[in-house]
């Protein structure tokens, strides 16, 4: 998304011609100019990344394991001075209890954070952010060492992808206990679930590293049927390019829908089930109903202590996946909105430096 938000603002004729002058004649650039640019685009990077990680991981992640909670209220009826038998009338009914359903702390983005902040400090925003790196460049080098490893076939990638999300599932789930729980007394500190977790944890991460794929290869088939993968589709007349409209519209369709209905239930169902393992003596930063709506008994009660790969989605009921896909969609808008920004600082600048010599 990034990428296209970037390829349009590059499409801009005035950002194109600016770009163009600074690679065609970079000594037309003073070295305080290039040093500018240079400094603009790492912070750039940087929020830009670390808003990412706390807008599209963290908020979403706590929205796929929040349970809202009910409060009770108990209102005591007025004593009144009256006779002996309005006093007993009074009696029978002098208790009123009310169960009153709170608002989720991640039905807000700003909410969510000012939450996490409130809790655990500043830095709570891009909370998990070192095991996430960890998990990252473990699964990362684990699917390249199985792409080496492997013959080439159609479909290798799904295989590939599952495998690696299978070898990585214990620390993927180390990540979500490190986002989910209260912080511990040692920031730096985290636990690998025990390798007897990972036949629970390794089908949820297999599916869930292995849909996004599948997706593709979806997209890619409806693309080609659709006549869409040429890079350029010949349009020599208006049926034709009626076709094509209504083509990249069904396909966007396809997207969306591979999306809303492959990959958002395969991700809430490996976290889901990573959180229901998460140790008993750990409190959790957002209302978690451990049980699962009664579904899962601790081991200390001779139960699993684990939420079973379907159960994992069907306990996610659709208040809460409204909730999540709203928390997706703002996401993005605020994203957009940020990298726009940053991109027309940068074009300013650019021409700002060209000014200035």
């Amino acid at each position: 998304m990034i990428a296209q938000l970037i390829r349009r603002e590059l499409e801009n004729p005035s950002s194109l011609e600016a770009i163009r002058r600074a690679a065609v004649a970079p000594e037309q650039i003073p070295t305080w100019g290039g040093a500018i640019l240079v400094l603009t685009f790492l912070v750039i990077f940087v929020f830009v990344y670390l808003a990412h990680y706390s807008l599209q991981e963290v908020v979403p992640t706590l929205a796929m394991v929040e349970t809202p909670s009910a409060a009770i209220t108990v209102s005591a009826a007025q004593t009144e001075q009256g006779s002996k038998e309005d006093k007993e009338s009074l009696l029978e009914t002098s208790t009123t209890i009310t169960l009153v359903h709170q608002k989720p702390i991640t039905s807000s983005i700003r909410g969510t954070l000012r939450h996490l902040v409130s809790i655990s400090g500043q830095w709570a925003r891009v909370r998990g952010l070192m095991v996430f790196w960890m998990n990252s460049i473990a699964t990362n080098l684990v699917a390249f060492a199985l792409s080496l490893l492997l013959p080439r076939f159609p479909g290798s990638l799904v295989v590939v992808a599952a495998l690696a999300g299978a070898a990585t599932a214990n620390l993927h789930a180390a990540w979500t206990h490190k986002l989910i729980s209260m912080p511990a007394e040692s920031h730096g500190s985290f636990r690998i679930p025990p390798r007897s977790e990972w036949k629970v944890l390794a089908p949820a991460a297999t599916v869930a590293a292995a849909m996004p794929y599948v997706s593709l290869y979806i997209m890619k088939g409806f693309a080609s049927i659709l006549g869409l993968s040429r890079s350029q589709p010949e349009v020599t007349n208006a049926a034709q390019a009626i076709w094509l409209i209504a083509s990249s519209v069904l396909l966007f369709v396809i997207a969306l829908a591979c999306t809303l209905f492959i990959c958002l239930p395969a991700m809430v169902t490996q976290i889901r089930v990573e959180a229901s393992i998460l140790p008993e003596e750990l409190d959790t930063i957002v209302p978690f109903d451990r049980t699962f709506g009664g579904k899962v008994v601790s081991k200390m009660l001779g139960g699993t202590g684990s939420i079973g790969f379907l159960d994992a989605w069907k306990s996610f009921n659709w208040e809460a996946r409204v909730r999540l896909i709203k928390a997706f969609l703002k996401a993005w808008f605020i994203m957009s909105g940020i990298v726009i920004a940053f991109l027309t600082v940068m074009t300013l600048e650019v021409f700002a430096i060209h000014a200035a010599t």
